[in-house]
């Protein structure tokens, strides 16, 4: 079976995402600005792992890894060249490490969310009880004090949107696939094939277009004779429209 590394994703991207979605500073905004501050550094490192220049990523990823141990994407970065180097464990080990400080990231996420969302919702009903008070008063919307109610009526429809826009977010800490992918990789080289086949479907839920996690899937389920599941896969696979292997196709719609 084949197993080859997929498409690299950028921290830097989900971090961006990360620092937009709040409306206004985080409350302990030390990890983002840490990580964000070391987003050119892991960009380099990540370049020169695509160009299998190992030693020259693990140079710059150390002093990485010393201002923030757990980042996810130094550890995502030294399993893919442990992966390279047959050191599966060691890759498993930094894969490991790399989704539990994204699960920590994900925590504090929806805990700043959902501050953000409490406060919006809490100056909206302010401004609205407001608002409400002035038309009790019988405010002359066309008199010298009609500008307040304008005032507070743009206010109002301002916090709406925004409480709105806080909870239409999408997380930006889940496990991107190609982390589930890789993961996989290493649980198959160390013979835990039926975790190896659970991470592939972890990985395609998650982007179900991602080629190789099908392909590697449905090998597996054809190595270990689920035939039946692997043409279901491979029905699934075909109807995003992922390339399957031709052999592995032919093998799979010719077994028995």
């Amino acid at each position: 079976m084949a197993l080859r590394l997929h498409r690299v994703l950028s921290a830097s991207g989900l971090l961006a995402a990360a620092l937009a979605a709040a409306a206004e500073p985080p409350g302990d905004t030390s990890i983002f600005l840490r990580y964000s501050a070391l987003n050119g550094v892991v960009e380099r490192a990540s370049r020169e792992v695509a160009a299998r220049r190992f030693g020259e990523a693990r140079r710059l990823l150390e002093p990485c890894l010393a201002q923030v141990p757990d980042h996810f994407e130094a550890h995502y970065h030294l399993a893919r060249m442990d992966y390279e180097a047959r050191d599966f464990a060691g890759a498993l080990a930094h894969m490991a490490r790399a989704e539990a400080s994204l699960a920590d990231l994900d925590r504090r996420y929806r805990e700043e969310m959902a501050a953000l969302k409490a406060g919006a919702e809490a100056e909206e009903m302010a401004t609205r009880s407001s608002l409400d008070h002035l038309h009790a008063m019988g405010v002359d919307p066309s008199g010298c004090t009609g500008n307040l109610l304008i005032i507070k009526q743009n206010a109002l429809n301002y916090l709406e949107a925004k409480k709105g826009h806080l909870h239409d977010r999408e997380n930006p800490f889940a496990v991107p696939a190609d982390y589930h992918f890789l993961h996989g990789n290493c649980l198959y080289r160390l013979g835990r094939r039926d975790e190896a086949v659970a991470r592939f479907r972890l990985a395609v839920a998650q982007d179900s277009a991602h080629a190789n996690a099908w392909n590697n899937l449905i090998s597996l389920q054809w190595e270990a004779g689920a035939y039946a599941q692997a043409r279901a896969d491979l029905a699934r696979a075909e109807a995003t429209r992922v390339t399957i292997r031709a052999g592995l196709k032919r093998a799979v719609l010719q077994a028995e």
